[in-house]
């Protein structure tokens, strides 16, 4: 199926992953426009993990992604 035709099967509200910043864009937000150029001009050429990852607040079911992995690692002494 199509994105589009997904997206005509759901039931409710979804959130695009395209709607949530990434952390960089959340650190970019948060400066002022100086501040923020200059910070880009230096990571140009190599992403980050701060380019990669989003932190999201909410219900995770809504999220528009092909799965939801909870993965929880035990540490027995």
């Amino acid at each position: 199926m199509t994105l589009e035709e997904r997206r005509k099967e759901y039931s409710r509200e979804y959130v695009a992953l395209k709607d949530i910043p990434t952390w960089m864009e959340e650190i970019m937000k948060s400066k002022n426009e100086s501040d923020g150029e200059n910070a880009k001009e230096e990571q140009q050429g190599k992403k980050s993990l701060s380019e990669k990852v989003s932190l999201y607040r909410g219900d995770i079911t809504l999220l528009e992604v092909d799965a939801i992995v909870n993965a929880v690692l035990e540490w027995s002494c």
